[in-house]
């Protein structure tokens, strides 16, 4: 295996960033479920309407969006069942996996918004067992400008970020025509309900509620699309993150530049004087992808909008959907340090930095390449014309806020 580590490697130093687990939509997507849901009832009630459905959609006649989301009053927004139990999986597995690093008071990082602190808290339940010191969890404020780069949500703390999904979306739907093909064959298939091309989409994104929030067996969603009707829905949302968040957008490595520069620098550190070797952060999907940037990681020379580039490297469904996480490890193999990049579950070699063992790229290489890429994305309160703070992530070293960095 290419990416194998030998017997003499071991990790001794580790940084994770992730996604908040599943959540129920957000209210925007919400209420384009529910206006399908009640035109679909709406036509069902109608004498004969139903005969003209096709087999594919027969399903409709039972199907209810209360069975998915029940009590949207509360639901909406939030994280699932589910995904709690997706966070806590992965402080059990990180337990387990770094047990040699583990320190009762090894503190954890979340952004305040609700659903990111309570995956924060399923995964600390994982990670350091029930009744955990609350000490141990920072909620780092996640729309304060003055904070400039010191913070876990960049993009909301730079005024001068401006990301535009839309704009892509809508021409690569003009360049190729799939969404006007896509409702005319839906309206195929029940002749007189008036797919728009946005209902198209709303029900395509109901396959992935459907098996996220009633399991992976329900897919008679899913079962109404083609392969190339999936491939396009595919690249529209990439397109949607690469020029919403990524690097479609000039300020995206910028943003993300910080929480790099804050792990190169621990990973950097030879002696630490105090108890931290495994740093865990919780964000959401556009942050996650501008710090991906941050790295340098899947990077494309070109990502079209008038065709799908089939050898993309950065796919959203890869490495920004829920529960998303990307793993930084410091690895020693026979007294030289590593590093070595794992977005869920995948290692993913840096481009241009790939000669240590397993694919690595040697410590003292990283620490000269990300030097040159802090030259190349530019300073933070300068780029953003931030009203204030700093230009570093500071979070993982203050001795007020980190437990382990307390000394008295």
């Amino acid at each position: 295996d290419q990416v194998a580590l030998g017997d003499t490697c071991v990790v001794d130093q580790v940084h994770m960033v992730m996604r908040h687990g599943t959540r129920y939509p957000s209210s925007g997507s919400y209420n384009g479920l529910k206006s399908f849901a009640e035109t679909v009832t709406e036509y069902l009630s109608w004498p004969n309407m139903s005969d003209s459905m096709a087999d594919e959609l027969k399903f409709l006649k039972t199907w209810n969006l209360t069975d998915l989301i029940p009590h949207p009053e509360i639901e909406v927004e939030n994280i699932t069942t589910l995904g709690l139990q997706e966070a806590f999986d992965v402080g059990f597995t990180f337990r387990t996996t770094y047990a040699h690093l583990y320190n009762a008071k090894e503190t954890v990082w979340s952004n305040a918004k609700e659903r990111v602190v309570r995956t924060a808290q399923s995964f600390v339940d994982g990670f350091h067992g029930k009744g955990w010191d609350s000490n141990l969890l920072v909620e780092v404020n996640n729309t304060d400008e003055t904070l400039g780069g010191n913070t876990l949500t960049p993009i909301d703390t730079c005024p001068n970020f401006e990301g535009d999904e839309s704009s892509a979306q809508t021409a690569f739907a003009t360049a190729t025509g799939w969404q006007d093909a896509l409702a005319e064959r839906l309206e195929s298939l029940w002749p007189g309900f008036g797919f728009s091309t946005g209902v198209a989409l709303t029900v395509m994104d109901l396959c992935m509620y459907q098996r996220n929030f009633l399991g992976k067996d329900h897919v008679e969603f899913c079962q109404i699309f083609t392969d190339d009707e999936w491939e396009h829905y595919g690249y529209h949302k990439d397109l949607g993150y690469y020029y919403r968040s990524g690097y479609g957008v000039a300020l995206a490595p910028t943003v993300g530049f910080p929480y790099a520069e804050a792990v190169t620098k621990l990973l950097n550190e030879t002696e630490t004087t105090y108890c931290q070797r495994i740093f865990v952060a919780f964000s959401q999907d556009t942050q996650l992808n501008a710090l991906y940037s941050g790295f340098g990681l899947n990077y494309d020379e070109t990502y079209p909008t008038d065709a799908i580039n089939a050898t993309r490297n950065f796919r959203s469904s890869r490495v920004v959907a829920m529960g998303s996480r990307m793993v930084t490890e410091r690895v020693k193999c026979n007294g030289e340090s590593y590093v070595r990049f794992n977005i869920n579950e995948q290692v993913v070699p840096l481009p241009g930095c790939q000669s240590g063992p397993g694919l690595t790229c040697p410590l003292a290489d990283f620490v000269q390449y990300m030097e040159t890429r802090k030259t190349e994305v530019g300073d933070f309160v300068t780029e953003c014309a931030s009203v204030g703070g700093s230009s570093e992530l500071l979070i993982f070293e203050n001795p007020v806020l980190n437990q382990c960095a307390v000394t008295s």
